[in-house]
């Protein structure tokens, strides 16, 4: 029916599946029905027609598809996020999209630090710490302070790479009377603990002394399965627990030239080795968005009396827009008498305030087969965009590519995922994506770049989809899938075959012996037995 509905062709896959639907429907045994089933399930799923996108999302794999829905906690004590688990993402895909042992960008510019990005979802990069430098990965976070790595004496942190303290002539510990002072730092998904110390880090090549840094002795389970080793904090000091002065107090006091800023840019191309995703300290360059790009700015709001804490802005307003002609209808309308928002590196999607969530996610999906934020039988398209308004006059849309992820096969994901908590909407990945950021810590402000209008992220890609046919690991992975079946199929079709060829030996030497043939094993060796007696 879906052949003759779509008037398309099968492709191998496809006739592969077809050949196994008739064999194994000629098994009677349950194993027999059960795996044929299975097999009408997969070629069912597979079969696309020529008209529908041949795309699936880069970050199909990197959470489950409930894992937007844990969300975010935004506490007293500042924001939790639930993070990635990225083993599961290796164990359900079979390679990351962007493997660094084959290729890894370099730059020998100061401060410019190429991050590795693994299916759109997180963006990692490596810096140096103690003399000499020993490499370790980290989240270069904005919704953070704090400095962690794991330590030499971590025997769970997974497979993370360790610090080694005593290969070091910078590591300096810090005590409280005789003992080692001691942390501990909970974020959504876990905890870790350890042991304070100063040392000596590079980030892109600019040397900061004297750091206050945590060794890490203890990771929760979850966080011992991150594709990171460890968390770089970039926001300020008011959410500092153990690096006091902050990487952004070291790097105006270390390096006074150096401009007070730092750009964020996340391409949803983990193969764009021209301009790879990187932050760089002290600079920018607008070249990547366009010939005319300017920066948007919106300011740095203080929330409170003391140190500042995050990067946060002011939202004007917040819609819900869906495109009919020539005319926009605005399906939902927030913030009217404003609202705080957060840039935040370290979390994925967009964290929608609990107040909202329930009711913007409705409105989305509005007319669609979903359930929550996920989605089956539908296309990009059928999305509404959003609009963020920002102080002081900025409107930067998110068009449905950059927060829609589908599958070929019409089963889609919102990247929204809930804040517990009625005070901010987190701005993560998924926005920094459409928008090239500058950090702007002189002047207490954040910039986003746009050519022109501002459009979301249709000026760098398709905002985080890889086309089909250049998937070809997921083509493996079927085709190996198919073989392994008609292994299994053709090794129960030769049993099935043995038990016949059996009984007509069994006949044939009961004929020539003029014996019946009875099929019941035992009579038939103890009629041969008798048989030998009267011969």
């Amino acid at each position: 029916h879906k052949l003759e509905a779509c008037d398309s062709s099968i492709s191998i896959e496809q006739a592969l599946s077809a050949i196994l639907v008739f064999v194994l429907g000629r098994m009677k045994a349950t194993v027999g029905k059960i795996l044929l089933w299975l097999n009408v399930a997969i070629f069912l799923e597979k079969f696309e027609c020529k008209s529908s996108p041949k795309v699936i999302p880069i970050t199909a794999k990197p959470k489950t598809l409930l894992a937007f829905e844990e969300g975010i906690f935004v506490g007293k004590n500042g924001i939790s996020r639930k993070n990635i688990n990225l083993k599961q993402i290796a164990m359900s895909t079979s390679t990351s999209v962007y493997d660094q042992n084959q290729f890894i960008p370099k730059s020998n510019e100061l401060g410019f630090i190429v991050l590795a990005n693994y299916f759109n979802n997180q963006y990692v990069g490596t810096i140096s710490i103690g003399n000499p430098p020993q490499d370790l990965s980290v989240v270069l976070d904005t919704g953070s302070s704090d400095i962690w790595i794991p330590g030499w004496g971590c025997t769970l942190c997974g497979n993370h790479v360790s610090y080694d303290a005593s290969k070091s002539s910078t590591y300096i510990p810090i005590k409280s009377g005789e003992n080692l002072e001691m942390f501990e730092i909970d974020y959504g998904s876990g905890a870790v603990k350890g042991t304070k110390a100063i040392e000596t880090i590079r980030l892109g090549g600019i040397e900061l002394n004297d750091v206050s840094i945590g060794e890490v002795l203890y990771e929760d389970k979850e966080i011992r399965n991150f594709m990171m080793d460890g968390i770089a904090g970039l926001a300020f000091s008011g959410l500092s627990m153990i690096t006091r002065p902050t990487i952004l107090d070291r790097l105006q006091q270390s390096n006074p030239d150096l401009p007070a800023q730092f750009s964020v840019y996340l391409s949803t191309d983990p193969k764009d080795y021209e301009n790879p995703s990187h932050l760089m300290f002290g600079g920018s360059n607008l070249n990547i968005v366009g010939e005319n790009a300017t920066w948007h700015y919106t300011p740095v709001l203080r929330q409170s009396y003391g140190d500042l804490r995050y990067w946060t802005v002011k939202v004007t307003k917040v819609q819900i827009l869906r495109s009919s002609g020539s005319e926009d209808e605005v399906l939902m309308s927030l913030c009217e008498g404003g609202c705080l928002g957060i840039i935040d590196t370290g979390t994925s999607g967009i964290a929608v305030p609990e107040n909202y969530y329930a009711e913007f996610v409705s409105t989305v999906t509005e007319g669609l087969n979903c359930r929550g934020t996920q989605c089956i039988g539908t296309s990009v398209s059928d999305f509404p965009d959003m609009i963020f308004s920002m102080y002081p006059d900025n409107v930067f849309p998110l068009r449905s590519e950059d927060y829609v992820i589908c599958s070929s096969w019409g089963q889609c994901l919102l990247k929204i995922q809930p804040g517990f908590g009625d005070s901010y909407w987190i701005f993560g990945d998924t926005f920094l994506q459409a928008y090239y950021t500058l950090f702007d810590i002189e002047n207490l402000r954040i910039g986003f770049a746009c050519s022109g209008t501002c459009e979301g992220g249709s000026w760098h890609g398709t905002g985080g989809l890889l086309e089909f046919d250049k998937a070809y690991t997921w083509k493996m992975w079927i085709m190996w899938f198919l073989i392994v079946l008609a292994i299994i199929s053709t090794c129960y079709l030769l049993g099935s075959m043995i038990q016949p060829i059996k009984d007509q030996i069994k006949r044939k030497r009961s004929s020539d012996e003029n014996l019946p043939y009875d099929s019941n094993p035992f009579a038939n060796y103890y009629g041969s037995v008798e048989a030998n007696q009267r011969r």
